[in-house]
């Protein structure tokens, strides 16, 4: 990345447009936007009426990409419905991350590929995500509760660490397996109308 794309992004030098990214005051979007024209972002192309589709792996489309091995990123864990990038590596395939994680911003900076990739929501494929819920006043039965709020959205459970301090308040931290954003944010929703929880956020990476 050049000091021109900083200082056209407001700031005087690349340092300073780094640091403005480490604390949210510039949008990891907002970089690759300002770098798409140089064709670093490459289109996906939309599936052809003839019935011929991209090559589909683990439920991303890649386009004209074939036999390409591809993981998701453990530092931003994405989920179907997030806006996702893909970076191709040499050896390692394409490994696909969240469009607002602060590695997409290092690995501009440091030149490697990108394209856009898309979710296959034809395929869709359950994938792990981290949720951490808050607790005001532990009690009987609040785990019980808690947990059957997440199965009533169809949330499977893969594992459960609960912890509660001496004056009663707690945090319970759970891996779910969901479908995609939509029903992680249905769950979530869920958990806060249990009485006692007091909140509940999404924890990036596994």
């Amino acid at each position: 990345m050049t000091r021109k794309v900083a200082t056209d992004l407001g700031y005087p030098a690349v340092d300073d447009l780094v640091a403005a990214l480490g604390y949210g005051k510039a949008s990891v979007h907002q970089l690759l936007n300002k770098l798409s024209p140089a064709g670093l972002l490459e289109p996906v192309e939309r599936p052809r009426a003839t019935g011929t589709r991209p090559k589909a792996e683990q439920g991303v489309r890649i386009r004209g990409v074939e036999d390409l091995l591809v993981r998701f990123a453990k530092c931003c864990n994405p989920l179907p419905g997030d806006p996702i990038v893909g970076f191709i590596t040499r050896g390692r395939g394409l490994t696909v991350h969240a469009r607002d994680c602060l590695t997409v911003a290092k690995s501009v900076m440091d030149r490697e590929r990108i394209i856009d990739v898309e979710w296959d929501v034809d395929e869709p494929a359950k994938r792990p995500v981290r949720v951490a819920v808050y607790i005001g006043r532990d009690r009987p039965g609040l785990l019980s509760e808690i947990t059957g709020a997440i199965g009533g959205k169809n949330g499977n459970i893969t594992k459960a660490e609960v912890t509660v301090t001496d004056d009663r308040r707690g945090i319970n931290k759970f891996v779910i397996e969901v479908a995609d954003l939509s029903q992680l944010q249905d769950i979530m929703t869920a958990i806060r109308e249990v009485p006692d929880v007091i909140n509940v956020e999404r924890v990036r990476g596994l």
